[in-house]
């Protein structure tokens, strides 16, 4: 019997058991919002897909004024700069579930006119 979400227990080649995650259960909390995000995510997911999910739930974007203003997500205290890893690849292989915190990085030194970053 198969649960969505859970592991299913494979043969890898050399005849040890391999675990296959097919679902991981994402969380993101945004400061000031009393909301939270949660979406589910195949494990192939890469994070920049996570990040943007995020900011659209929340209603924000990176933009530049003044300054530069691009959002990140915060994983175990650690800024998450990398966007392009999968979830597997930051999670590891048994792991079904994480909470994110979604930052805003400041930059001084933008130019004059308020615009939206370019999507990276």
């Amino acid at each position: 019997m198969t649960n969505p979400g859970m592991q299913n227990e494979v043969t890898a080649q050399q005849g040890h058991p391999e675990i296959e995650r097919e679902i991981v259960r994402v969380s993101a909390d945004y400061l000031p919002s009393p909301k939270e995000f949660h979406h589910n995510y195949q494990d192939e997911t890469v994070v920049e897909t996570v990040r943007i999910d995020a900011m659209t739930f929340f209603g924000v974007k990176d933009f530049q004024d003044r300054n530069i203003h691009k959002f990140f997500l915060e994983f175990e205290s650690r800024v998450l700069e990398n966007t392009s890893q999968t979830l597997e690849q930051l999670l590891g292989r048994h792991r079904r579930s994480a909470h994110f915190n979604l930052i805003e990085r400041v930059t001084q030194g933008g130019g004059s006119n308020a615009s939206e970053l370019s999507k990276r």
